[in-house]
Formats: C-alpha cells, structure tokens, sequence
C-alpha cells in the first residue's frame, strides 16, 4: 500500500510521537538525495531525499534499502544528535527542525522546533547540545538547545542576523569559535560561541577571500589548519578558449588556511596557507559540492560538476579522483567498514568507496520517475561537463540559479575587458531581454550565448539542450524577501516606498510586473570600455543581492540613491533628489519585491 495522501503526511507531522508513513521503496519517483548520516552502532545509512521529501533506511552490511518514510515539506539536511537515537531535519518549507527517533522498525516524529526560516544546513556540538542552523533567505544564524533526556523540550534560543547568506559551517576544537562559510560568495563569518549555550553568540567579523561557492568546510586532523572546498572566478581573465582551457577564468580548489589566522584576520590570514587544484588543465573538476576528514587525515572532497570525487593528504601533489554518480551532494565516512558513502542526487542513488581499493559501487535508492524536460535541463544546469575541460557548469556563476555575486569578463556585451556582475536567474522567466546590453530576446539565445561564449563547449548545444534549459530556468522562483524570511515586514514603510517608487518615476526603467523594460538607458555610469547604456536589471528579489550596478560599486540599496545618486526617471517628482526618509521607505518597497 502506498501511504501518498497529503492529509495523511500532515496528520503525520503534527502529531507528537507519530509513526511517519513507510512508502514501497520500489515507488518510482525522483528522490534527489541532499544528506547522509552514518551510525556505526547499527551500520545504518540515512538518506535525506529532497524531492520525495522521505528519509530512506539503508544497511550497511546487506548493502539493501530497508525501509523509507515520508516527511513532507522540504527538508534540506539533517544531523545525528551524538548519544541518542535522534536525527534533526531542517525543512524549508515548514522553516522548523525536526527531531525524529530512528530504529529499524520505524521513524518516530517527536518534536519541531521552530528556527530561522529558509533553513538549509544544520551543526551539532555535543559538548553543549546545541544545534546551530544557517538561514538561507534570513540571513540568520539560530541556535537551538536539544535536550537529549525530554527531546520535546528542545527550543530555539538566539536569532543573529548575519550580512550574508550562510551555509556550510564548522567549529573549533576548544569550542569557542564557529567559521560560517557564505553560501554564493568568498565571506567567512567568525562566532564566538564560547557562551553560545546562554543565548550569547556573539560575531566577531567576517573575513573575504577569493572564491565562492563554499561547499566544502572542515578542520584537519590536528585542528590547526580550515579547508575550503570552493570555485575561483578570475574577473581579470577572459571568456576565451586558452583561459579557460588553464584554469585561469575558473578553478576549483581545496584551499588550506591556518585557523589562528582566519580568527585573527589581517596581513597575516594567508600565512602557512596553500592550496590544491582540484583538477587540472584537460582534465577540470567543476564544482565541489562537499568534503569529509578521514582518520588517517586524508580529505575527500565531492565535484558535483563532473560526479567524482578527489582525495589525498595534506603533503600530496595532487589529489587522485574515482567517479561516482551525478551531481553528489554529501559523503560520510564509516570508518568501521573502511568505506566512504556518497550521496548521488541527480542519480537518486549513493556510491559505496573504498579508497584503499580505489573502486566505487552505486547503489539506486528505488527506480526513477520520468525524465521531464525541466528534469533533464536540470541536469544540464549543474553538468560541468557542458564547459570546456569541464571547469564550470551553469551552478559554477550562477549558485543554485542565483549568483555568485561577482565579476565576469564575458563576449556577451561584445567586448573585453570591462567586467560585469552575474545577474541572478531567480524569477527572471518573464524578464526579457537579457544580458547587461539586453542584446538576448530570450532565454535560449542568452543561454546559447552563455555556452558558446562563456563556458567554452566544445560542441555547439543542440535546439533540445537549449530548450530544456531555458525550461528549468523558467521554473526558478524569486527568492522571497529578507524582510519576510525575518518576519520584520513594515507594511507601512512599503506603502510609503511604493508611493516614492511612483513619484521618483522608476517605472520608467523598472516597469511592473517584470520591474524591467526592454530599452538602454544611461544612467550616469560607464563600464570600462566606455560603454554607457545598459539595460535595467529586474528588481524583483533585489534585496537578497548583496552588490549594486554592473561593476558592484554600490554596496547597499541606500548606497545606489544616497551616495551614488541614482537618477531619478523622466517624469520624476519637483525634487532633484530623495531625501534620508524617501530612501529608508523606497529601500523597504524594493527589499519587498
């Protein structure tokens, strides 16, 4: 019997202590595993499948499927809770953790726990039973106490608002200091948490390095040196074959840095630093998507971009690589068994590696549903095998479909050498043209340009590759308003600064519903090569953008009218310019969007 009902998974989730339904593992579905967690004590597997919104129960020793149990929403990760038999789950369609009991019989849901919303990865700390959640959309930081003994005590205890938007994180060896990797570009967030358990997290700073894209975040084997798994984009370099060919327009590495000196920041961050190229020139590794420690202090790091995975030690030249499944997303080590699992998500499956035999088995987690034409443009989208060399996919710039937030010398503008920002794809399916010159009538063209152009395919893409793209990027939402994920909506302020929208005349350039237009226009700003007009941007999610303009001068939406003096539109009200409190209130419509 098939337990598909939606009722029956929200009858499910709510009540405390319920059984979650148990679907036929042979159901043919797209699962799209995100997370694994490993027990030693059961030899037991956890899989977290995004899609199929289930947890699927594997054993280790039969190598076999047991069982899988549905939990509705999204989940996005998931953490053993050490000493206990309970797993946290964060969801980011619900915005809550939830705790279950896992056994072989059966998953139990215990408790939710209310936490930042958008959650998209989760850290446990067992010396303080804490478990701290990074918000995507929020921007924030939560912290949640988990009591082992009564599980439904567990409660939320601090809120920090962060600059940017978090996702891989780890903590140091004596407890006392949390690095938050940015989850689209090159910040690290330094916590104290030292007295974290007494709702006192407190940040330090935060540090920027070249990269983006951190995947990947770990500490040695001794604690002393911070890896970072993560992509580079050269903005100095062009979009042409030879740069991209050597890696010098896109890399991915496995960076080293000593901890002290991330914490302490300054000149000295990079000393006792080095790195390892993931991949080299004929044979690139577009992006990773995860890494482990070993015991023994070899890293393994997972390329989602060409489905392997490179590992070695520290003092190793270069890092060896087997292949594994498409677009892996987590990796575990079950020491016990001298195995590494890794969780295949295009694949719905999990690879089984033994490093010492240098071999990989992948295990399908149930047979596949349909491939539909947004399926298989997915797959093309995060396919770094599309680029030349494989150094990049479409992921590489733009993170998940939104972007990297940095500078790309591309032909798109028909010339070199005045980089330009990576526009975000989220909820532009109605936002032609495209490009900084609007020279794209539409998605196909502005992606065949970006393939032929900026990726450097070997081959050109056919009608179908194009199509089946441009139908996944149609599918991206706009990302929701930071102001919503905080739940800090001032409903009058947005009033406000919808009616300043409207005497300032920005429809001009920013028309409803797209909040764009067709034309150029200029602005007062010129790119490096003395281009002037541009085409206007889509406003709408542009308060999760982090810079303004086409070369990121603009560090703040207020900075764009107060200090850059954005003009206003033709039909503009008397004012030359907006005062302080128009521009608090316009910037509170334009975070709304």
């Amino acid at each position: 019997m098939k337990y598909t009902s939606t009722l029956f998974i929200v009858v499910c989730l709510m009540l405390v202590g319920s059984v979650c339904a148990a679907p036929l593992k042979d159901d043919a579905v797209h699962r799209r595993p995100v997370a694994l967690e490993y027990s030693a004590a059961t030899s037991q597997l956890l899989i977290l499948n995004q899609r199929s919104a289930s947890m699927s129960i594997f054993d280790t020793q039969r190598q076999m499927i047991l069982r899988e149990d549905q939990l509705g929403g999204r989940p996005t990760d998931m953490e053993w809770i050490d000493g206990t038999a309970l797993v946290a789950v964060s969801n980011d369609e619900t915005h809550v953790v939830s705790l279950y009991r896992v056994s072989t019989q059966q998953l139990l849901h215990v408790h939710d726990i209310p936490s930042c919303r958008y959650p998209i990865q989760l850290k446990y700390d067992a010396r303080t039973s804490l478990l701290y959640v990074a918000g995507l959309w929020s921007r924030q930081l939560a912290v949640l106490r988990i009591n082992k003994t009564e599980p439904q005590q567990s409660k939320l205890i601090q809120l920090v608002d962060l600059s940017f938007a978090p996702r891989k994180m780890v903590v140091d060896r004596a407890g006392d200091r949390m690095i938050i990797g940015d989850a689209y570009g090159g910040t690290l967030g330094i916590a104290d948490i030292s007295n974290a358990a007494h709702g006192r997290l407190t940040m330090l700073g935060q540090r920027t390095f070249p990269g983006h894209n951190v995947r990947g975040l770990e500490l040695s084997a001794s604690g002393e040196m911070l890896l970072i798994a993560h992509q580079m984009l050269n903005e100095l370099a062009h979009t042409v074959r030879n740069d991209v060919h050597w890696g010098l327009l896109m890399s991915n590495d496995l960076r080293w840095l000593r901890l002290e000196n991330v914490i302490k920041g300054g000149e000295e961050m990079y000393t006792g630093a080095h790195m390892h190229p993931l991949g080299e020139a004929g044979s690139a590794t577009g992006d990773p998507t995860g890494m482990v420690m070993t015991k023994d202090g070899t890293v393994v790091v997972i390329l989602g971009g060409v489905g392997e995975i490179a590992y070695g030690q520290e003092d190793d030249f270069s890092l060896q690589r087997i292949k594994v499944g498409l677009r892996p997303m987590d990796i575990v080590v079950a020491s016990a068994e001298d195995k590494i699992y890794v969780a295949n998500m295009l694949s719905d499956s999990i690879s089984v590696v033994s490093l010492q035999d240098q071999q990989s088995t992948q295990i399908p987690l149930g047979p596949q549903g349909t491939w539909t034409e947004v399926d298989r443009g997915e797959r093309l989208f995060f396919n770094a095998k599309l680029s030349h060399d494989g150094w990049m996919s479409c992921h590489s710039c733009h993170t998940d479909g939104h972007t990297n937030g940095l500078l790309n010398d591309n032909f798109s503008d028909k010339s070199f050498g005045a980089p330009k920002r990576v526009l975000t794809l989220l909820g532009k399916a109605n936002t032609a043209p495209f490009a900084w010159n609007g020279k794209a009538a539409d998605l196909q063209t502005q992606i065949k340009n970006s393939l032929t152009l900026t990726m450097q395919m070997d081959d050109p893409p056919s009608d179908e590759q194009l199509q089946e793209l441009a139908a996944f990027v149609k599918t991206l939402p706009t990302p929701p308003s930071i102001d919503e994920a905080r739940n800090r909506v001032d409903k009058a302020a947005i009033a406000r600064g919808q009616k300043v929208f409207q005497q300032a005349d920005c429809r001009q350039c920013h028309a409803p519903p797209a909040f764009t237009v067709t034309g150029l226009f200029d602005v007062g700003l010129s790119d490096s090569e003395g281009n002037l007009e541009f085409n206007p941007p889509s406003l709408l999610g542009v308060g999760q953008r982090v810079h303004f303009f086409h070369n990121n001068t603009a560090k703040t939406l207020s900075d764009v009218f107060l200090k850059h003096k954005h003009p206003l539109g033709p039909g503009a009200m008397d004012a030359e310019l907006l005062t302080p409190q128009q521009v608090a209130d316009l910037v509170n419509f334009l975070r709304s969007l």
